[in-house]
């Protein structure tokens, strides 16, 4: 049986959403960050588990797919787990990878890895203090141990210009993005009226708005790009008719 961290979860879990908030940090704006991710794969048809996966935030280009493998192991990461893994990235497409362990690799595997995969280390000395249960709770029906992992922060504004002509007004507002780190729902939370809003992808859905009445809001739908392939994507509504892709993750 895994052995469990101070909230709840297991410690292997926790130390997945280490990794994940490192390289969220780490990460250009323009990439967002999906902890626990699942893609179809492109060879198998079968539904592939990934520890985090990173990718473009803006649209449906999946070019720049990272994948991460987060082994919180006693031994060290050795060939057959970068062969391994390297399946896995041509499986779901994926550009590059990261094998992280807290206590290293093998001589062999390191060789193994080549250009494409890159192993990593973080010690579990960086697990001290962090405590994913401290993040808000998904806002599903039905999920209860979801936590919201936030990977972007959109800062807002709207150009309003008055009847009575005078000079335009900047209206603006700082949100944060993310994900659940379970069922993957998109969260969006309001900085200036501190409301937490979960749009789904249902064809129903008709947009949300949080408590402050901003001038924009909040979709979310499943979009395919010219290969087929498909990816959930949370959209922000301007008043002024434009509309951007702040946060995505692939099917």
């Amino acid at each position: 049986m895994a052995k469990r961290a101070t909230c709840g979860a297991p410690d292997w879990e926790i130390y997945e959403r280490l990794v994940a908030h490192m390289l969220a940090q780490q990460s250009e704006t323009d990439l967002c960050v999906t902890p626990n991710a699942h893609i179809v794969g492109r060879i198998t048809g079968v539904r592939r588990q990934i520890d985090v996966l990173i990718e473009a935030r803006h649209d449906t280009d999946n070019s720049r797919r990272i994948i991460v493998d987060a082994k919180k192991r006693s031994r060290k990461v050795d060939v057959k787990e970068v062969e391994s893994f390297r399946g896995l990235m041509e499986d779901v497409g994926a550009t590059h990878g990261y094998l992280v362990s807290p206590v290293g690799y093998t001589k062999a595997a390191e060789r193994r890895a080549q250009s494409a995969v890159s192993i990593r280390i973080v010690t579990l000395d960086r697990l001290e203090g962090f405590d994913p249960s401290t993040w808000p709770q998904c806002r599903k029906k039905g999920c209860e141990h979801g936590r919201v992992f936030w990977d972007g922060y959109p800062e807002l504004s709207v150009l309003l210009h008055p009847v009575d002509g005078s000079a335009p007004i900047t209206v603006s507002s700082l949100h944060y993005v993310g994900k659940c780190d379970r069922c993957g729902r998109f969260h969006v939370w309001c900085l200036a009226c501190n409301d937490i809003l979960a749009p789904t992808e249902d064809e129903d859905d008709c947009g949300h708005h949080c408590s402050c009445k901003p001038l924009w809001f909040w979709l979310a739908s499943i979009e395919e790009d010219e290969d087929g392939y498909r990816s959930a994507e949370l959209h922000v509504c301007l008043a002024t008719g434009q509309v951007g892709t702040v946060d995505r993750r692939s099917l």
